[in-house]
């Protein structure tokens, strides 16, 4: 199959994982986001920049979600408020910034 050599400005991300409930048991979580597509010159100076906070670099791809609920149930609209909530759980911005990095460029496929 061949390429294209013309990319979407934007990618799809599925981020999984999960949260442990108070009694300490593991509760799944699945949910998109559509980032903003960066180069790998881009990515690459992302890299070099490791004492910078993930949700910086977070504020400035993340330009969606989906799947992501309030407390009642319904749908949460995306905002950079609501994605430094979910950020300021412990860890969730790392989980985001690794889907991120294994999403956005090319994948050999076996």
């Amino acid at each position: 199959m061949a390429i294209k050599l013309v990319f979407s400005n934007t990618v799809g991300v599925r981020v999984k994982g999960s949260i442990n409930d108070a009694a300490g048991k593991p509760q799944p979580f699945d949910f998109g986001l559509t980032c903003k597509r960066l180069t790998q010159e881009e990515v690459a100076e992302v890299m070099r920049q490791q004492d910078r906070p993930a949700i910086d670099f977070l504020e400035e791809v993340v330009q969606g979600w989906s799947d992501v609920k309030a407390e009642d149930g319904q749908p949460v609209t995306y905002s950079v408020e609501g994605l430094r909530v979910l950020c300021a759980m412990p860890g969730m911005a790392l989980i985001v910034t690794r889907a991120y990095l294994a999403e956005v460029g090319a994948k050999e496929k076996n």
